[in-house]
């Protein structure tokens, strides 16, 4: 039968095109090159859109067909071939894609909810700001995937395959991550999560990346104060000091606006930290700083600084029961020359002691 005949009979409707699919089980239907919106759908309206309910579509040649705007509720894709295939727009509720082909297909601002990808292959689609809400992944091959604020919101996805995929804000609250593959073929790295996946790949196969990253870790120095306009100064001057003796500097705005959770910065900043210079003069934001860095790194010196003219605030006591906090520095603020020597003393003394 060749795909026209095909078509009259998928236009009957699910009821019938299922029992002819019952009828017929030697048969693989061809329904491919096809666009479900002009080819198959009759608009009633202006504003009808295509909409396909329980059909059975499993184990067929889909290949290049488009479904934008196109509606599919609770149909089974099981075993077919969908490549180069463009469902961008389109919506599927409750569908099932187990065992389905979908490589190199345009899945850009798709819905996919409550679907079943298990044991599919996704490779090489693009994915840009698709919603996967609610949908499982068990063994599926997401390799070399375009995930660009893609929605894996309450998802589950196991023993997936990440080889080679981009992932940038990929929304993940509520999913189940576990046993991600970087490979594309074995298990010899196993990662907990897509995002974790994107990095190891990168710092495994990219020695220049794991230089950077070693440089960073040995180098970088992170800033806390005060950031009024007459106490930044001094941190910008302490800043080009350590900057002039081969660190890399970074100051940290607490009181400055922000996109992330400030407790999320603070942190990120000082896993990457070789050491932290906390200048308690005039303090604001430095007590809620310290609380969130001192507890959580307990490998990483923290040097106080604070102008001499001034006095420490109330609760900084409760810090020099710490031995990663060192002992406070009184500085004049003409001589941060002085002042950054004794810091870097300090700090490279209490690191080497410690290795």
């Amino acid at each position: 039968m060749a795909v026209a005949e095909h078509i009259e009979i998928f236009k009957k409707g699910a009821e019938e095109w299922n029992a002819w699919r019952d009828a017929n089980p030697r048969i693989r239907p061809d329904l491919s090159d096809i666009d479900f919106e002009k080819d198959v759908h009759t608009y009633e309206s202006m504003y009808d859109m295509p909409e396909f309910t329980g059909f059975n579509l499993s184990y067929m040649n889909l290949n290049r067909i488009t479904a934008r705007n196109s509606f599919f509720i609770g149909c089974f894709f099981d075993g077919s071939d969908i490549h180069f295939a463009d469902l961008c727009f389109s919506f599927f509720q409750s569908c099932n894609f187990n065992g389905t082909s979908l490589a190199v297909t345009k899945i850009g601002s798709a819905e996919f909810h409550g679907c079943d990808f298990t044991n599919a292959d996704l490779s090489y689609c693009s994915a840009e700001e698709t919603n996967f809400s609610g949908s499982t992944f068990i063994s599926t091959k997401l390799s070399n995937m375009s995930l660009v604020k893609t929605d894996f919101t309450d998802t589950t996805i196991d023993q997936a395959r990440v080889y080679g995929v981009s992932a940038w804000d990929l929304v993940l609250d509520g999913s189940r991550q576990s046993n991600i593959y970087i490979e594309e073929e074995g298990i010899s790295i196993t990662v907990p999560t897509i995002e974790l996946a994107q990095f190891i790949s990168l710092l495994v196969n990219n020695s220049k990346l794991r230089d950077v990253i070693d440089t960073i870790t040995s180098k970088v120095v992170l800033i806390l104060g005060r950031f009024k306009e007459d106490r930044k100064a001094v941190l910008d001057s302490i800043k080009e000091e350590l900057q002039s003796r081969g660190y890399l500097p970074v100051l940290f705005d607490f009181e400055g606006p922000s996109s992330r959770d400030v407790t999320e910065t603070i942190i990120t900043l000082a896993s990457l930290a070789k050491f932290v210079v906390a200048d308690i003069s005039s303090p604001k934001s430095i007590p809620q700083e310290l609380t969130v860095i001192i507890p959580q790194f307990p490998s990483l010196p923290v040097q106080p600084v604070i102008e001499r003219s001034q006095i420490e605030y109330g609760m900084f006591e409760h810090w020099n029961r710490y031995p990663w906090v060192l002992s406070k520095i009184e500085y004049d603020e003409n001589d941060i020359q002085s002042l950054v020597n004794l810091i870097a003393k300090n700090c490279e003394q209490y690191i080497e002691t410690r290795t």
